[in-house]
């Protein structure tokens, strides 16, 4: 059951030992994040029992993930017709759909907490799940029950069999997810969809939908470039493969030559562009590694000033992105300030600069590729003051480009300590070839037989001025953040 487990089940660390740990950090320390961590805990383990019985996750476990030599099948002709036999669950649904290389996330996680704020019901599906599979699929938040995904996925499954019988490839992992997705949220009948790519857009399975409320594109940067282009414009040229006729298009990228093909596309199919940069004046993060704030101006307009629960300088255009998207969609989906203040302030998406300690500051940060280190890099800067040394529990996925990302972190050269393991993702770069690059660098490092003795290891070393980040991958932080709390986490607001 490759992709339903947490990490936590391969640990060999026994199950009743960490509920104990986990409960005793909630009510002796009064840990929020632990808190969290303990109710997707329960959420799990009954899931888990569920599974005994229905194991709905039999036939998605089968299936070829991304990663794999049959993992990646570009096309919509597949998912069309399994949508087909499923009576095309996913027309006539209000759909805003985005893409983009990194904040499409949490761009979507903040547009779904502001409208579920202001009374509607809504439906947000993402990709990757954090703790179980069951949350890339939610209703006003809540993950889907395991009950209702084992329904589906029988009908699902059929429907696959029917495809095959017509001389279709199988489905792919990200195919079948989003056709269960769709079944979902038409039995759910939401009044709004928020609805993420898995990569790229054009030929991605959501792209199958046929005029978004409104079309969104994050930002470009060069990855996945054998699957996507070798440029920025090639890259762009994907993304904008969401655009639809007739329909609003807006998009925080940065390089003018993405903007160019966004804009151009836009233009092709009589859609309203609308770059992030010009609708505002002024987008200033104004936080730090405990509290964050954000700045908005438009033209001829006061400034604004926004919390935000989420942490990180880059969460700011996320936020604008968010904020933008609602004004231009008020019309249909009139909301209240009071509530978007109150939604920007109780985001929860796990493993994204979140912070679970402060004393030493912990902070679990799903940074994968060389643009998410850029940001966390700025953030690590502009926050240097707040701390003494950085411990860095480090493992990324083997198709990243290892010394890019480190090259982004050169600046704290002289005040980093790498703690270096293979993660439990079957994509893990091996360790010998990441101790080699990371000495390679001039890095201090220390190597690992797992992201959990390298988790243990920096907590120990740590004094309690440091800080500790986990990062590289969402199977690392997870591994990591297990690890944290199931230590005696003392200081700060913990004690």
């Amino acid at each position: 059951m490759r992709i339903l487990r947490l990490p936590v089940m391969t640990y060999n660390l026994p199950h009743k030992l960490i509920y104990y740990f986990v409960l005793f950090l909630v009510f002796v320390y009064n840990n929020i994040s632990a808190l969290i961590y303990f109710n997707l805990f329960i959420l799990t383990n009954a899931n888990l029992e569920l599974e005994a019985k229905m194991d709905p996750f039999k036939y998605i476990n089968s299936l070829s993930l991304f990663g794999t030599a049959a993992g990646y099948k570009p096309g919509l002709a597949r998912i069309k017709r399994l949508l087909h036999y499923l009576d095309n669950p996913h027309q006539n649904l209000k759909i805003i759909h985005l893409a983009g290389t990194n904040g499409k996330g949490s761009t979507a996680a903040i547009l779904e907490r502001i409208y579920r704020e202001a009374g509607y019901k809504t439906a947000l599906y993402s990709s990757p799940h954090y703790f179980h599979f069951n949350e890339r699929i939610k209703i006003n938040g809540r993950a889907c029950s395991t009950y209702e995904l084992a329904e589906i996925v029988k009908e699902v499954e059929a429907a696959a069999e029917k495809l095959k019988s017509e001389n279709y490839a199988e489905p792919s992992f990200f195919e079948v997810v989003t056709a269960i997705a769709f079944k979902y949220f038409k039995q759910h009948e939401p009044d709004i969809v928020i609805l993420e790519t898995g990569l790229g857009g054009r030929l991605d399975a959501t792209n199958v939908i046929k005029k978004p409320l409104l079309s969104i594109i994050t930002n470009i940067s060069l990855e996945h470039r054998q699957f996507l282009g070798n440029t920025a414009a090639e890259i762009a040229a994907e993304k904008a493969g969401i655009i639809k006729q007739n329909s609003k298009v807006l998009t925080s990228a940065e390089q003018r030559e993405a903007i160019k093909v966004i804009r151009d596309k836009a233009a092709a199919k009589n859609s309203k562009f609308m770059d992030l940069k010009k609708e505002y004046q002024l987008i200033k993060a104004n936080g730090n590694l405990h509290n964050n704030y954000f700045i908005l101006k438009k033209q001829g307009k006061k400034e604004v000033k926004y919390k935000l629960s989420l942490l990180g300088q880059h969460q700011a255009v996320n936020a604008a992105l968010a904020l933008r998207s609602v004004e231009e969609l008020a019309a249909e989906f009139p909301l209240k300030e009071k509530d978007i203040r109150a939604a920007l302030t109780d985001i929860y998406w796990p493993g994204r600069m979140e912070k679970i300690c402060e004393k030493p500051l912990i902070l679990l940060d799903g940074a994968h590729n060389p643009a998410a280190f850029n940001e966390l890099a700025k953030n690590i800067k502009n926050s240097s003051g707040e701390f003494k040394n950085l411990h860095l529990v480090f493992s990324i996925l083997k198709d990243k480009d290892l010394n890019a990302i480190l090259g982004e972190l050169n600046a704290f050269k002289s005040r980093i300590k790498f703690y270096l393991a293979e993660n439990n993702s079957f994509r893990t770069i091996s360790l010998n070839n990441l101790v080699e690059t990371v000495k390679a660098r001039g890095y201090e490092y220390q190597s690992f037989s797992g992201v959990a003795e390298a988790s243990s290891k920096a907590l120990a070393n740590a004094e309690a001025e440091d800080l500790i980040i986990a990062a590289g991958s969402f199977n690392t932080v997870f591994e990591a953040g297990i690890e944290f709390m199931s230590k005696m986490i003392r200081g700060g607001e913990n004690e």
